[in-house]
């Protein structure tokens, strides 16, 4: 059995990703990245839970630990699975369309394989908001030690968002249902412009802090 990506040390990942095989390609590297960034939450969060300082923010940083711990098992598993999204879409790629019939039932697997492909992507996305929205709390409300660590994980959730977009993009333009491209375009759209401004706005605050 083929071990999962999420289950390899950061070094054996690295190597698979920087080999000539298909698989990782930048959409798991995506959804990693923001593994990383819910982690800097969660661990602003661990470094401000129980200070003195903070108590008033204490039920609040809790429910963001918990928030962090669930987002984890939903995050990382997308590690794998955009490279499990991919192997039916490389399959449908190769079947033969040497006659009308084959042409048929190939472009009928496309579709379907292609609309599959891009919701782990357009899901990264969604996921990158809800990271941002702790990572915006954490803004005010965690211990200001760790005020770097809210900018990085900004830019790594800004990242994965741009990363993610990309690999929606591939797999819709070739998709003929227009109303699943115009219902998956708009949602990739307005989520970007939010997560866009909300990651450099945070950021800025942070450059001004760390100065």
């Amino acid at each position: 059995m083929k071990t999962k990506y999420i289950d390899m040390t950061m070094q054996n990942y690295a190597n698979e990703l920087a080999s000539n095989k298909s698989m990782p390609g930048g959409g798991s590297a995506a959804a990693y990245a923001l593994t990383l960034a819910n982690s800097l939450a969660s661990m602003v969060a661990n470094f401000t839970t129980g200070k003195k300082k903070y108590l008033k923010y204490e039920n609040d940083i809790q429910k963001i630990l918990k928030r962090t711990d669930e987002l984890s098992l939903e995050i990382i598993s997308m590690v794998d699975e955009d490279a499990e999204a991919f192997l039916p879409l490389a399959a449908a790629y190769k079947m033969p369309k040497e006659t009308d019939e084959q042409k048929i039932l190939k472009d009928i697997e496309m579709q379907k394989c292609l609309k599959v492909a891009s919701m782990v992507p357009i899901n990264t996305i969604r996921k990158c908001s809800q990271v941002l929205d702790i990572h915006e709390e954490l803004s005010t409300k965690g211990s200001k030690m760790l005020i770097s660590d809210v900018g990085v994980g900004v830019q790594m959730v800004k990242s994965a968002a741009l990363s993610a977009k990309i690999n929606v993009l591939i797999n819709i333009k070739d998709i003929k249902d227009c109303e699943f491209v115009d219902n998956i375009s708009k949602e990739m759209n307005k989520l970007l412009e939010d997560i866009c401004q909300r990651c450099d706005k945070i950021y800025s605050e942070v450059l001004e802090d760390v100065r």
